[in-house]
């Protein structure tokens, strides 16, 4: 009886070069990351399956995530259809190939899946994916032509295999149809399909559960009424607001909650204090933060996020284009003066200390940011800047708001928030002198 054969086409998880379509929303090496897991589940599946010979056609050098019992084969040839034909001919028997993307596929199917063309007198066999590809091919013996002219990547790439291999008068059995992991749709649902593979405990902290946000949006609110419907209706699609209620008297937690938006209380005054609850009680990979005041527009959202969405920067900042009246003098000299100092302190090229922002939510919770009043986003900026992190801004409208502003709306505020201030700038002044001393 000839030996068995299980053959997998791979790429290193390098970033960059693997599961592109996972960025955004998430990082290369994020991404990378969840290829990673792919692959070590797929060939722990493929080690216990039961095959006589392992095989793993690589694109890339092998890596800690390769069990022993696989022999390495490199890829070689032109486009996918060659490197497929050049990997089976390697080939001597009965083989199942499949690739990386189906970490969901246990040992179990893939034994069955073999057994089809090995045991059951099948000459070939082919499992569909979702999207219209396939995932798996079994061959009773190799065939040299098995994928020449069949077009690769594309919606009706599964169609055409089966119709290669009926035209070599080959009889196709069908194999489960399974869903192939290439954007972050497909991870959350595979994490769910599979929750105890490595694929699902490395998906589920980046993107969350299956239906679950890519961008939680925190709200600081105190007596916001007049301006949450606005606000609430124009809030993206993928973008769960999360309104932190700061001790409101008129109703706004109500109004909010009715809105469908989730409502989180924090008692204690101040706005860091509320942007904080907000960012422990988010889940999305990627937390914004914006006023709720109307002054703002929640659909600016997307260009904001967009660099970190993209990994393209750690944090991402809405620079106000303030509309006449929206801004007062003091305001713009203040902010002015801010963003130089901001700059000369940390190198972080910004021209707005604004409340439109957004990063990653592990990546804030790490920051260590501790004012919890007025000088929470100078904090978070300089914070940012002191650790290297990559600060974009992008330009954003700003509208006179509804109702007073708490902050720069009365004299006490107005003190508290220059004392604020001042606090950080004194902070990161030394943290500078310090780190430049070490150098």
């Amino acid at each position: 009886m000839q030996r068995t054969h299980l053959l997998v086409m791979a790429k290193a998880p390098v970033p960059g070069r693997v599961k592109t379509r996972l960025s955004p929303p998430l990082s290369p090496g994020e991404a990378a990351a969840v290829a990673e897991a792919a692959l070590a589940d797929t060939l722990e599946a493929v080690a216990a399956c039961g095959a006589d010979r392992l095989l793993l056609a690589l694109d890339g050098d092998p890596g800690p995530w390769l069990p022993e019992g696989f022999t390495v084969i490199a890829q070689s040839g032109g486009g996918f259809n060659e490197r497929l034909a050049a990997a089976w001919s390697r080939v001597e028997g009965p083989c199942l190939q499949i690739g990386m993307d189906t970490p969901q596929a246990s040992a179990g199917l893939l034994g069955a899946s073999l057994a089809v063309v090995a045991e059951e007198g099948r000459e070939a066999a082919l499992g569909m994916a979702e999207d219209g590809g396939w995932w798996a091919l079994g061959l009773a013996r190799p065939h040299p032509g098995a994928f020449a002219g069949v077009p690769m990547s594309r919606g009706d790439t599964g169609l055409m295999q089966r119709k290669r291999l009926e035209a070599l008068g080959l009889t196709v059995a069908d194999l489960p149809v399974l869903r192939d992991l290439d954007d972050a749709e497909d991870a959350r649902a595979i994490a769910a399909d599979a929750p105890r593979t490595r694929t699902a405990r490395t998906v589920l902290p980046l993107l969350g559960a299956a239906g679950a946000p890519l961008v939680d949006v925190v709200l600081p609110v105190l007596d916001e009424r007049g301006a949450l419907p606005w606000v609430l209706e124009r809030m993206p699609k993928g973008y769960r607001p999360i309104v932190v209620d700061n001790g409101s008297t008129d109703g706004s937690a109500e109004v909010a909650a009715g809105l469908g938006a989730r409502v989180v209380a924090e008692p204690r005054r101040g706005f860091g204090a509320a942007c904080f609850a907000g960012l422990a009680a988010a889940t999305a990979p990627v937390v914004a933060f914006m006023d709720c005041d109307a002054s703002l527009d929640p659909a600016d959202l997307v260009a904001v996020c967009g660099p970190v969405l993209a990994g393209d920067a750690d944090l991402s900042l809405g620079a106000r284009d303030a509309a006449a009246g929206a801004m007062p003098l003091h305001g713009r000299l203040a902010n002015r003066y801010l963003a130089g100092r901001v700059r000369r302190l940390c190198g972080a090229r910004v021209s707005d200390i604004g409340p439109m922002r957004a990063a990653r939510r592990t990546a804030l919770l790490g920051l260590g940011v501790t004012d919890r009043r007025s000088g929470w986003p100078l904090e978070m900026v300089l914070r940012a800047g002191l650790d290297g992190w990559r600060i974009a801004e992008t330009p954003v409208p700003y509208r006179p708001r509804i109702g007073r502003s708490k902050v720069t709306g009365t004299v006490a505020g107005t003190f508290r928030a220059v004392g604020d201030m001042r606090s950080q700038l004194a902070r990161a002044a030394a943290a500078a002198r310090t780190t430049r001393s070490r150098t």
